[in-house]
């Protein structure tokens, strides 16, 4: 089970990095399962709003979604490991940002590996299985 961050889905979905792309669509095919954040489709919905070409980005995220990721709501027990996260990080002087924060957290709970071409900061999440796709 992986669990998707922000900046692999836009590489996934603009196809600047075939990498990426490629490897969504054979998780995809294979019939793994992918989880799509609340936060993380949040960051998606902003991005397409501040859009300079807002219609081509709604249809490009759209197309992605229709995929059928799971989406799970952030609820109660994803409040409490992502506070749980926080403080750890407070505590050790190495935050991390706040959504990623929230990402990290749903992500650990699951059990699932978080994508993200940002592993250095998401490293720092104790118990956090961290991948990235890009070579």
């Amino acid at each position: 089970m992986f669990c998707l961050d922000t900046n692999i889905v836009i590489f996934g979905v603009n196809g600047r990095r075939p990498e990426i792309s490629a490897r969504l669509e054979a998780e995809i095919a294979r019939g793994t399962e992918l989880i799509l954040p609340a936060i993380v489709l949040f960051e998606l919905r902003y991005g397409v709003a501040m859009s300079d070409r807002r219609e081509r980005s709604e249809r490009m995220l759209e197309a992605f979604l229709s995929a059928g990721f799971k989406t799970p709501a952030f609820d109660l027990e994803d409040a409490a490991e992502a506070g749980e996260i926080r403080a750890y990080l407070e505590a050790k002087a190495t935050r991390i940002g706040p959504y990623d924060v929230l990402i990290a957290a749903q992500a650990r709970r699951r059990g699932a590996a978080l994508v993200t071409l940002n592993r250095r900061e998401f490293a720092r999440v104790p118990g956090l299985m961290v991948t990235d796709w890009a070579p």
